[in-house]
This record gives C-alpha cells, structure tokens and sequence, in this order.
C-alpha cells in the first residue's frame, strides 16, 4: 500500500527512468551500422572430394550437410579466412575504412575511442571478421547457401563470391593432391608388375626353349603349367594395375571440374539493408525492462526511507501512541459546509 502510495507521489520519478531506458535503448540501435548480405547458392554432389572415408563413415548424413561442415572449419582457419579477404573486396575495404566493423558501444559517437579495442593488422581484422560475417544454411540435401553480412552490398556479393572461389580452390587442391598420389603409387605398382611379367615371360620362353616338347600351353608338364598360369596372373594384374593408374591420369587431367560442387545462384548486390525492426523491437524490450527495474528500485528505496505518517497505524508503528481520533479529509470547503449543515 505505501509503494503504490509512493507511485502516485512521484509520477515523474517512476515514470522518467522507464523513458529514458527506452530512448537510450532506441537510440542505441538507430547508431548501429547498417549491415547488407548476399547469397550464393551451391549444388552439392554425392560424393566429398578428397574425403571419401569421412563420406563412407556419414553415409547417411545429407552431402550438403558434410559440405557444411567442411566449409565451417575452413573458415575457422586463418590462411583460408585471409585468402578470402584478399581475393574478395573485404581486406581492401577494411583499409580504408577504419571503424567500418566498430559496433556496441563503438558505434555510439563520442565513445568509439572509450570501448574500439586495437585492430591489429588487416589480415588479423579479416581472420577475426570473417567468421562472425558468413552464414551457412541447408536448404536441402544437395543445397548449401552461404551468406555474407557487411556493411555494404558490394563488400558483401564480393565476399560471397570469395568463399566459394577460395573453397573451390581448396578443394580442387586437396583432390590435385589426393590425385598425384594416386598417379604416383600406381605408376610404381605397374612398373613392378611389369618387371613381374617379363621375369616371367622369359622364365617360360627359357624352359620352352629347354623342352621343345612340351607345348606353349604348358598342358601335359606341371612346371610349364605353372609358369604359363603365373604369366597369365601376371598380365591379369599388370592389365588392371594399368587401367587404374591411367583412371588416376584422367582425374588428375580433369581435377578442376571435380570440385564436388557447382554454383547454382551466384550472389548478387542488393542495396537494401538488413532490417533493424526486430533489433528495434528486441532492444526497446529490454531498455523498458530495464528502465521498469531501476524505477522499482528507486521507488522502494523512497518507500523504505518515508518517515511520514498518514495513517494512524503509522503514529502507532513510529511512536507507540494510540490514536484517539481522526479527522477526515474534505476535497472542498464546500463540501466541508454541506456536511456540517446536514
């Protein structure tokens, strides 16, 4: 009774702090920077390049999901995140625009110098930026979006386009890589096979020639036999070791058209904003919330430290006196005078 009692006594006290927490609040997210995003939109295909065990082991995970994945983790990786930015417009941007990513307090004018923590290099500011900047959404089992946010719509197409650029890059890399290999170790397998083959082949020509009665065929003497079966599993195996190897030949010639992945919308510039509505909503809420706190807090320290008395269980509370009686209070003179006439 004696806070609502305190309410109405200082209108002004309870509601100024409530208004105040609300336009600091507004004024606050009006300050912000205007952020712009871009889409570019991938088509994922079955397979992972370069990463077919983890595709193996996640046969039942959605290939765009895997892609998602990786993506993620390269971008948490400072030379991919510096690749971007570089091959993009963001580390040129960030140049010459100093508190271009300033934000929070930052922002407000007069305390960018009070709460701007220092920038390092650009390269550190594009590896730090990067990752806060990029979204990565599955729009279904073979479509991955990525979504760039910057503070301009070029800035954001640009870095779009990077990411998608530099992951191609990556993966064509890491498959040229895998595919050299490949190439290598085969080429290696059939030049023993080979070697294989002709020890063979003259180890049967040699005991042909030793036995000119036993026919080419072996049929009729065990050792020839033998050594015509071991030729024949030696050409099997050269056959098949030299279809592979010149299968790894023809990926290795065609690795930048197996990147596991094509573009089907590139990103565009759009220049309109990001809206802040919902950050205008969310962040008037909270400055009512608070302001609604401290104006409680004001008012109950005013209702703990009112001394007065306005009623007689006030009297007997603050001085131990019973009240023998009291005196109405009258809204008028006039009222007062009806009363005493009646």
């Amino acid at each position: 009774m004696r806070f609502l009692e305190t309410v109405f006594r200082h209108r002004f006290v309870a509601i100024l702090p409530v208004l105040i927490g609300l336009v600091v609040a507004v004024g606050y997210q009006l300050v912000q920077p205007r952020s712009f995003t871009s889409t570019a939109s991938l088509w994922i295909d079955a397979t992972v390049p370069g990463n077919s065990t983890q595709n193996e082991a996640n046969q039942y995970v959605d290939p765009s999901t895997l892609q998602e994945s990786v993506v993620q983790e390269l971008l948490s990786t400072q030379s991919f995140a510096i690749a971007v930015g570089n091959k993009g417009p963001l580390a040129a941007y960030l140049a010459s625009h100093p508190h271009a990513e300033a934000t929070g307090l930052a922002a407000v004018p007069g305390l960018s110098a009070l709460f701007s923590s220092s920038k390092g290099s650009i390269d550190d500011q594009v590896a730090a930026d990067l990752p806060n900047m990029v979204t990565l959404v599955t729009a279904g089992p073979q479509v991955l979006n990525i979504t760039v946010t910057a503070p301009a719509p070029q800035v954001a197409a640009g870095t779009a386009q990077a990411v998608v650029d530099e992951y191609s890059a990556q993966a064509v890399a890491a498959q040229t890589a895998s595919d050299q290999v490949a190439v290598k170790y085969y080429q290696q397998q059939v030049a023993q096979s080979q070697v294989t083959l002709q020890n063979d082949q003259t180890a049967l020509s040699n005991y042909l020639k030793a036995h000119p009665d036993v026919p080419s065929t072996g049929v009729g003497d065990a050792t020839a036999t033998e050594l015509v079966q071991a030729v024949a599993l030696d050409g099997t195996t050269y056959q098949n070791l030299l279809s592979q190897y010149q299968q790894a030949q023809l990926s290795l010639a065609n690795v930048a058209s197996q990147t596991g992945f094509y573009e089907l919308d590139a990103p565009t510039a759009s220049g309109s904003p990001v809206s802040i509505s919902k950050h205008l909503l969310e962040t008037g809420l909270a400055g009512l919330v608070v302001g609604l706190l401290v104006s409680v807090l004001i008012l109950s320290f005013l209702t703990a430290t009112d001394r007065s008395a306005r009623r007689a269980e006030d009297i007997r509370r603050s001085l131990g006196l019973d009240v023998v009686a009291t005196i109405g209070r009258f809204t008028s003179p006039t009222t007062a005078v009806r009363g005493g006439d009646a």
